[in-house]
Order: structure tokens, then C-alpha cells, then sequence
């Protein structure tokens, strides 16, 4: 007889696939229809930039009104050189229009039909046929605080590596057509925006509001997409650069990431639960968690990795909004660890609130008060295939 666990399992896995039946028959037909009914269902404003040159396609859906921190993100892209294309999938107040039009060259309302993907379609396609000369293409959404430092150098990394597609995570598989760039924060450079590829790739692209597909026809095969066509892929990190910067940690942050990996991954608490409780001043023991660590793949995915690394280690400048428990336990584990210092204060405010509670920064007399500074250059650490600064 099934264990009920399991027979749960499959009524959810076929309940899913049942969900996805109507989008994989009807779904060409209605990104037709919408595109039909697109000039009557869409409202555009003009901003106070040109629509030309760099442009970030800016994906939101704020329906209770803007946030702080997306003026901050605007500012940050136009002070980069880029041009805002803000699409919203929700309705946005009169007031929100007049807010964002000296950040924008352009402010979309839309119907939130094919959720980020959807959006980033009309945003893409609306910036082709009315935009001058244009250059790279970032595409981000709101799902994320960008950037959450000053010092913040990814859109001039990006810049430097002058790559056709770059993101900010490649999500690396043993089976590459399924390696993929994240896609909340990606660009396309000039050369590849130019081609009838890229205009091809948006116009055909198969749009679903069902947020599994989204993720398995739009989101995973972009990126294998545009790279079998010869065009180049770049990011800032592998999934996996914070295993490589678990190695340069103290024996106590080391304690630290192993007590937080327990809460975040509670169904390997009962393994990591003796060396939570062992000496880390132990060569021994840092052997042993440095061995455990690839097989529980601690550390493995970046945006819920522990402060100390994703942010410290790694320099992050993305943090998610996401309001599951792990990435609320990251939060407070910033906050507490004084990751807060030098914040961006319109992120930072967020960040303290938006859980419901509104934490106090320690402030503990024996902390190294330049533990935490971020150095401008850092140290290279190596593998047989990567290269990741670690600082």
C-alpha cells in the first residue's frame, strides 16, 4: 500500500500538470488575443529620459502603491546611464504616475497576464518599435532590493564583460540546455538587442500565467535559447560561489553559517545538529562540517546563503523580498549580524519592516567595528574552473 506522504505527492504533481493543460493548448491563442487587444488594454505615459540609448525594463506590481526602495533603484539605474522602462502589472494611482515620471523615459500599465515574463514581452517589444537607437537591455522586476550598497559595481561589471546575455546568478545544471540565468535581474547587450533573434525570441515567446510554466517555457530556456544560437552568456555568480567562500571563514563564522543552515534547511537539522554543538576551535571539526557541506550543499544557493557570505563574503548587492522562512530568518540573521551598516537607508527601512516587525540593530560592545566593511578589491580564491572573489 502507498504511504499517504506519497500519495499526497502525486495528487499534488497531477493536480499540477492538469493546471498547465489549458495554457499549453490556448496559450498562443490568448498571446494573440492580448496582442489584438493590446493598444486598448495598455496605458503608457511618457517619462522625463529619452527612450534611447541603455534602457532597463523595470517589472513591478506594487497594487498597494510604491515603495521607497523602487525610487532608489530608479535613481541608482539612471545615475548608470539607463534609461527606466517601468512596466506595471497592476493598476498604478495618478499620484504613483506623477511619482515616477522624472525617473522614467516611460511608465506601462497592463494587465498582469503572463506575470514577470508577460511583462518584460510588452516592455521589450514596446521599447523596439518606439524606442531611438538603443543599446543594452537590463530587465529586472521588484522581486528583489537592488542595489543595497553605495559601492554597488555590478551594472559596471556587467559593462565589462560586454557579453550578449548577463546575469547576476547562472544557475549551473550537470545537463547544461537546463543551466540557466535567474531572471530577475538580466541584460542583453547592444549587439544582440540589434538582431532579428532578439525580437523574434519576445514576439514568439510563449506567455502563461501559470508560474510553474513560467519558469519551465520561459525563465530555464532563455538562457540555452540565445547560447545555441552562438550568442555569448556572462554572470556574476555561480549558484555555488558560496561554497568556495565558506572555505576563508573563521572557525566561529563557520559556527555560525552551520546554526543557521539548521533553520534554513530543517530537514537536515538532525545531521548538523552534533556539530552545532561541537568545538569549532577544532581542526578536526572544520574538516568534518567543510566534508558535510557539500553533501547538504550548504551555502550551494546564493540568495538564501547566510549574510556572511552572500553579502560578506561575496559582496552581494540582491537581496529577495520573498516572505518564506528561510530568506525571513536571512533577514533577521543581516540585521543582527550588523550586515545593516552602510545599507542603503530606503532598503533598509524595508528590510526592517517587512516582516512585521521592527528589529533592532546590536550594536555589541566586543564587535570588531570594521568586521564588516567592504573592501573595494578583493582577493581571488580558486578552484579547477572558477575564479570567485571572496573577501
Amino acid at each position: 500500500m502507498m504511504p499517504l506522504w506519497k500519495l499526497k505527492r502525486e495528487v499534488r504533481r497531477v493536480a499540477l500538470q492538469v493546471s498547465q493543460v489549458q495554457w499549453l493548448v490556448y496559450g498562443p491563442a490568448l498571446r494573440r488575443i492580448h496582442d489584438f487587444r493590446k493598444a486598448r488594454r495598455i496605458r503608457l505615459h511618457h517619462g522625463a529620459h529619452a527612450l534611447s540609448g541603455d534602457v532597463a525594463v523595470v517589472l513591478i506590481y506594487q497594487p498597494q502603491g510604491l515603495s521607497g526602495s523602487l525610487f532608489h533603484t530608479l535613481r541608482h539605474l539612471t545615475g548608470k546611464g539607463f534609461a527606466p522602462l517601468v512596466v506595471s502589472n497592476a493598476p498604478l494611482s495618478a499620484e504613483d504616475v506623477a511619482r515616477l515620471k522624472p525617473h522614467c523615459a516611460a511608465i506601462m500599465e497592463r494587465p498582469n497576464y503572463g506575470y514577470d515574463f508577460g511583462g518584460y514581452r510588452d516592455g521589450i517589444l514596446h521599447l523596439l518599435d518606439h524606442g531611438t537607437e538603443i543599446g543594452r537591455v537590463l530587465v529586472m522586476n521588484d522581486s528583489i532590493w537592488f542595489p543595497l550598497y553605495p559601492d554597488c559595481d555590478l551594472i559596471d561589471r556587467m559593462r565589462r564583460a560586454d557579453d550578449d546575455l548577463y546575469g547576476y546568478v547562472m544557475n549551473a545544471r550537470v545537463n547544461r540546455h537546463r543551466s540557466h540565468l535567474q531572471s530577475y535581474f538580466f541584460a542583453f547587450g547592444k549587439r544582440l538587442v540589434a538582431t532579428s533573434d532578439f525580437r523574434n525570441y519576445w514576439a514568439g515567446l510563449f506567455v502563461t500565467s501559470n508560474k510553474n510554466l513560467v519558469i519551465r517555457r520561459c525563465e530555464i530556456p532563455m538562457t540555452e535559447h540565445f547560447r545555441a544560437r552562438g550568442y555569448s552568456i556572462g554572470y556574476r555568480y555561480l549558484i555555488s560561489d558560496p561554497m568556495i567562500a565558506l572555505r576563508s571563514l573563521t572557525p566561529d563564522e563557520l559556527m555560525q553559517v552551520v546554526r543557521y543552515q539548521m533553520r534554513v534547511d530543517t530537514s537536515n537539522a538532525a545531521t548538523l545538529a552534533p556539530y552545532a554543538a561541537g568545538d569549532p576551535a577544532d581542526p578536526a571539526w572544520r574538516t568534518r562540517v567543510m566534508a558535510l557541506a557539500g553533501d547538504l550543499k550548504m551555502g550551494k544557493y546564493l540568495l538564501i546563503a547566510h549574510p556572511l557570505l552572500m553579502l560578506g563574503k561575496l559582496r552581494g548587492q540582491i537581496l529577495k523580498k520573498d516572505r518564506q522562512p528561510m530568506y525571513r530568518l536571512q533577514r533577521a540573521e543581516l540585521l543582527a549580524g550588523g550586515f545593516a551598516e552602510g545599507m542603503a537607508p530606503a532598503v533598509l527601512e524595508e528590510v526592517m519592516t517587512c516582516d512585521g516587525v521592527a528589529h533592532r540593530l546590536p550594536r555589541p560592545l566586543e564587535a570588531d567595528p570594521g568586521r564588516y566593511l567592504r573592501p573595494s578589491v578583493l582577493p581571488v580564491h580558486r578552484t579547477a574552473d572558477r575564479e570567485v572573489e571572496v573577501a
